[in-house]
């Protein structure tokens, strides 16, 4: 795997940042705060993301820490090449990590794939974000090779099966706190802790005996006053019999007070559960209603809080509305600004092409311009002089002939001329004829085959011309319908644009386009919000009339403080069930002094119109007497029923203290377990990682030699990848060496880790200028150092000094 390039948008200190990589070494020299350390923690952020915990020893959470110092946008992109297929990766970091943005388009086509999930980092380097920061990203100040089960899993060859080795530390850590938390030695362990417990139970339970000792007590009084109470109905009985009639009207009326003084105290009761009962509407609701209830009003409390803490601030309302009133017509999807950007990209693709078809038209114009004018014009044949010369000739010929004829005709004597004269001269004439006429035809001839010639080159030329021309003509054809095309895209983008009130200038479709899609997200999420709001205030005022109902239901109070009013109405069913119980305790008096007597004869009027005042006197004592008796057993029953209460948490404190001893002995059980596992968990990890601990000693040797230039193995790796080295004739630890000697074992160990985790395709190394601590002659063997890692790695080198610059020439 290689880095291609990277864009930062808004990272830290760091904007609008462009950088591409090269293969082999990539040397980042810039000054102490620049942002060194923030573009390797950027290109950490694009394969990981942010970790969602805070680390030992950092100031602030990391995605607290990167947020953008000058605003905007919060992340970038990054282009890799894995097996051969270019991706870009492409994150955006809001507030938390629900609100990141996460995209991966692959390079050939710029079409979003789905190969790579946001654990992007664990899914090429089969590495968690820890033990990634532990091989192959080596921080200035965190040389040290401390490997992780991340580490371990990946050198064991179990990158597609990693659960149990990559959760070795994980469950440690578990088994150790759960150990803890149970530990029987600590305060804070819950064995420790139950057996306190357990003995506050059985010093509770001690109490408790008290309260059965009375129970005992009263039972035996409440026998004691129903022998003395069935003694004075004796005693009664023998005044009635002794009375008889005399007495009769007397003890009946003596009878039908004390009943109506029980009816009395019956009413009494009955009035106070009445006026409970009244409360509820003659409906008494059950625990279990109320519960229900109270679970109802505590979440829409916990509704209305989600609520208040969702609704908008001032700034994301002001937000909202200017996103509204940007798509108040339309909202794009993802689809449509894809599209768009597919259309601004094949814009700029177009009138790249049309520029450099404008420069070649240029050219070739002028190029045929330049051989027309090295061509010079063929001249036009013009009839030669020798064709009217031999006319002539041809005409005197015919005279000279036609003269000697007509002379010789006329007779010799006429003119005087001799005879071979006329014959010489026709002679000559008719060769002058000849010859004038062979003249005359070869020179037109010789004219009409040049006037051919010149016909046919003249044809040839234009021939020519027209296959130059032809080029030039189909370009401009070109160049008309591309330029057609190019107005097409733009009034498209600008017809796009337009209907969400954004105008462009200078051609800045791209930048725009980013920002239409940031408004969108930024609307959508804001929508999301604004909806389960919506949803929250429905269940809200569903809740909220549920309750209402119940309430008047019940014939419970009208307060919105249905919690405080549930809890009242909880109280009030404790008392109507209490008042219920007393008046059923006086009902069953009456009905028991009912059955106990004729109540005919007592409410029957009066027979005998005498009364005996002494007789009376000892029946009202009689009375007074059984009165007592049953206020006093009425009491002691109370007592009972309250020491019964007493002893039935007697009963549930056992309970509790069964189930404390049965928890305590499973946990025994387990604790004993839990070591066992530890044990067994630590013999399991040190044979397993026994197994890949020649080839990271023969890395580590050779990398050591590098440095150092010692061959010697005067050191040793472990099981567990921890490297002691000997001196003095003695293994040490090398915590107890300098700074720069830790640095150069650590980085040595670091890189003998990756040569042992990936022998096949390479990743690439991230060197935060891990030389810092290196003497002179060690930093000089550190620039070797990076000459052997470039035949192999590509390698990201952060520096701020030119003295730990890779440099050809110094190596």
């Amino acid at each position: 795997m290689r880095l291609i390039a990277c864009h930062i948008d808004n990272f830290g200190k760091l904007s609008n940042l462009n950088i591409n990589f090269n293969d082999g070494i990539n040397i980042i020299n810039q000054p102490n705060g620049w942002g060194k350390s923030t573009l390797a923690a950027f290109l950490k952020a694009m394969l990981y993301g942010f970790d969602t915990k805070k680390e030992p020893g950092a100031f602030e959470k990391e995605r607290k820490l990167y947020k953008p110092w000058q605003g905007g946008s919060y992340g970038g992109e990054l282009d890799f090449e894995v097996a051969g297929v270019g991706y870009r990766v492409s994150r955006t970091f809001g507030l938390t990590e629900k609100q990141d943005e996460f995209h991966v388009y692959r390079l050939k086509t710029m079409i979003e794939c789905d190969d790579f999930s946001p654990l992007l980092g664990e899914e090429l380097f089969d590495l968690d974000r820890n033990s990634f920061k532990r091989s192959i990203y080596i921080a200035q100040a965190d040389c040290v090779a401390v490997p992780s089960d991340g580490i371990n899993a990946k050198l064991g060859n179990l990158a597609e099966n990693t659960n149990d080795i990559n959760n070795f530390e994980t469950a440690s850590a578990d088994i150790k706190d759960m150990m803890n938390k149970m530990s029987p030695n600590r305060i804070t362990g819950s064995i420790k802790k139950r057996v306190n417990t357990i003995t506050s139970i059985e010093q509770e339970l001690k109490k408790y005996q008290a309260a059965e000792d009375s129970l005992v007590q009263i039972t035996n009084k409440i026998e004691e006053k129903d022998a003395q109470k069935k003694e004075l109905q004796k005693i009664r009985t023998e005044y009635g019999k002794a009375l008889q009639t005399a007495s009769a009207d007397s003890r009946r009326q003596a009878l039908k007070a004390n009943y109506e003084n029980i009816c009395s105290d019956e009413k009494e009761k009955k009035d106070i559960y009445m006026q409970f009962s009244q409360r509820f509407r003659g409906r008494i609701p059950s625990d279990e209603e109320l519960a229900g209830m109270l679970k109802n009003a505590k979440e829409l409390e916990n509704l209305k809080a989600v609520n208040e803490n969702m609704a908008f601030t001032d700034e994301q309302k002001e937000h909202f509305d200017s996103l509204k009133e940007i798509f108040r017509t339309d909202i794009p999807t993802d689809e449509d600004l894809d599209e768009m950007q597919q259309k601004i990209n094949n814009l700029s693709s177009v009138s790249s092409e049309y520029s450099r078809m404008e420069i070649k038209l240029s050219q070739m114009t002028s190029l045929a311009m330049l051989t027309d004018s090295e061509e010079e014009e063929e001249k036009r044949p013009v009839k030669s002089h020798i064709v009217p010369a031999g006319i002539a000739l041809g005409v005197v010929g015919i005279i000279m002939v036609l003269a000697s004829v007509i002379i010789n005709g006329i007779g010799k004597n006429s003119f005087g001329i001799d005879s071979i004269i006329l014959y010489i001269t026709a002679a000559i004439g008719a060769v002058s004829f000849i010859t004038g006429i062979g003249v005359a035809i070869s020179g037109n001839r010789k004219y009409k085959k040049a006037q051919s010639e010149y016909i046919r080159r003249q044809a040839e030329l234009d021939e020519e011309r027209k296959k130059k021309e032809a080029p030039i003509i189909e370009m401009k054809d070109q160049l008309k319908e591309i330029e057609s095309g190019i107005k097409k895209l733009e009034q498209d983008a600008d017809n796009f644009f337009k209907k969400y009130g954004i105008e462009i200038e200078n051609a800045q479709y791209q930048e725009k386009l980013f920002e239409l899609r940031t408004n969108m997200h930024d609307y959508e999420k804001l929508l999301e919000t604004l909806e389960k709001n919506g949803e929250n205030s429905k269940k809200c005022s569903e809740l909220e009339t549920e309750l209402e109902k119940y309430m008047n239901t019940i014939g419970a109070g009208t307060s919105k403080d249905f919690i405080s009013e549930l809890s009242a109405l909880k109280s009030s069913t404790t008392e109507l069930r209490f008042a219920d119980k007393n008046f059923k305790e006086a009902q069953h008096r009456r009905e028991q002094f009912e059955a106990e007597h004729d109540m005919e004869s007592i409410l029957s009027p009066a027979e005998c119109p005498y009364t005996i005042d002494e007789l009376n006197n000892l029946i009202a004592e009689v009375e007074n007497s059984m009165d007592e008796v049953r206020t006093s057993i009425s009491q002691y029953t109370r007592q009972m029923e309250d020491l019964q209460e007493q002893l039935d948490l007697r009963d549930e404190k056992e309970q509790e203290y069964r189930n404390c001893i049965e928890l305590q002995n499973e946990e025994k059980h387990k604790y004993e377990i839990l070591s066992l596992t530890a044990d067994y968990l630590s013999k399991a990890k040190e044979q397993f990682t026994a197994r890949y601990m020649a080839p990271i000693a023969d890395g580590f040797q050779k990398y050591f030699g590098i440095l150092t230039n010692n061959t010697d193995r005067n050191w040793q790796v472990d099981a567990n990848i921890t490297l002691k080295v000997k001196e003095q004739g003695q293994l040490r630890d090398t915590r107890t060496m300098s700074a720069g000697y830790q640095d150069l074992i650590g980085i040595c160990m670091r890189l003998a880790l990756a040569d042992a985790m990936y022998p096949g395709e390479k990743p690439f190394l991230i060197l935060d200028d891990p030389f810092v601590n290196l003497d002179d002659e060690k930093l000089a063997r550190g620039k070797n150092l990076l000459l052997s890692l470039e035949r192999e790695y590509q390698v990201i080198y952060f520096t701020c000094h030119g003295s730990r610059e890779y440099n050809n020439n110094n190596l």
